[in-house]
């Protein structure tokens, strides 16, 4: 099994503590929330959209608490399927299951006097969400198998991307486990809500990766940085990070207009895409305008754009497909995405 798809534990004793770059209104308030909270042995709640960066918040926390020298670990809840999170999460005895061939330490163990991070806690079944509801009511677990409660001393921090009280009402989350988990709740704004910080972050990512890689840094255009002002930033911090990483990567500011046009811009996006660039997405004729116009009553030209960028994306990753023989790996690499965002556009378009 590979950790990295599920966790991640760290010992702060050799690791500095994260920095939340940015001095918006929002993201003050979010270090203050932060420094208020850390030193409190209380469950926190995280919320906010993907990539706007909840681990991040959560390691502060854990590293500016009394249990920063022991491990923080780190488990996504939407990365396995239940009966694996829960052998993962709990660990089990030898001849548990089919398989069980040793003794397996649980990560909830491995996390004893840390800080267990609990992301994606939307996704957990409710079987997962009553173990957990006991280790927070009752500090003790069991392995699978087991026959002996095990004492945790854990702080849990859970964090979602998910409306949970939705959750709540359609009775997909327990509504006591949600008010153990909720004692403390930080809400991580979207990149979109606080511009003002994208400079900075800009700076960040370029020493950032320009260590790492062992490049020199780079000019950011005045042009790229008023386009990284129009543009909404649907992947959040994540999504500038990556794009930086492509910019220092290959030491040229103009993979920005190819990786961002297709994204939710400004409605005046025409004015910062050259006539060149527009005119390589004219696919659409008569036709197409048509069927949509005539066919749908609820059309509008913002529904118009949202088609047309849907069909100009998917011609662009089954021509990446085609050329790279299906290598999605490869396609995403030829398109300069994640490899997990051509996978969720894969799905979304139905291509097979």
């Amino acid at each position: 099994m590979n950790d990295s798809l599920l966790s991640k534990e760290n010992s702060f004793l050799e690791i500095e503590c994260p920095e939340i770059i940015g001095e918006s209104d929002a993201i003050k308030s979010v270090k203050e929330k932060i420094k208020r909270v850390s030193d409190k042995n209380v469950t926190v709640l995280i919320r906010g959209e993907s990539g706007t960066g909840k681990e991040l918040v959560a390691r502060n926390i854990h590293c500016k608490s009394h249990r920063k020298k022991a491990n923080f670990v780190h488990v996504n809840c939407a990365a396995l399927p239940s009966e694996l999170l829960e052998s993962e999460l709990f660990g089990y005895r030898r001849g548990a299951f089919t398989g069980a061939t040793y003794n397996k330490l649980g990560r909830f163990e491995k996390a004893n006097q840390g800080t267990f991070f609990l992301d994606e806690i939307g996704a957990l079944s409710h079987s997962l969400q009553a173990k957990i509801l006991q280790i927070l009511e009752d500090k003790q677990m069991s392995r699978l198998g087991g026959v002996n409660d095990i004492p945790v001393d854990v702080r849990i921090i859970a964090a979602t991307n998910s409306n949970l009280e939705e959750k709540i009402l359609k009775g997909d989350f327990r509504t006591d486990l949600y008010y153990r988990l909720n004692v403390i709740s930080i809400e991580v704004p979207p990149l979109r809500e606080r511009k003002e910080d994208i400079p900075a972050l800009t700076h960040h990512f370029m020493d950032k990766f320009c260590g790492e890689m062992g490049k020199d840094s780079i000019k950011i255009d005045d042009s790229v940085k008023e386009h990284f002002q129009k543009y909404d930033w649907p992947g959040n911090v994540r999504e500038l990070e990556n794009i930086m990483k492509g910019i220092i990567a290959l030491q040229k500011t103009d993979i920005v207009y190819a990786d961002l046009k297709l994204g939710n811009v400004a409605d005046n996006e025409e004015e910062y895409l050259d006539a060149k660039s527009r005119n390589l997405f004219q696919i659409w004729d008569d036709r197409r305008i048509n069927e949509l116009i005539n066919d749908r009553r609820d059309i509008n030209l913002k529904t118009i754009r949202r088609h047309y960028i849907a069909d100009v994306e998917r011609q662009a990753i089954c021509k990446a497909l085609e050329l790279t023989q299906w290598n999605r790996k490869g396609a995403a690499q030829l398109l300069r995405v994640s490899y997990k965002t051509l996978l969720n556009r894969i799905e979304e378009y139905n291509i097979v």
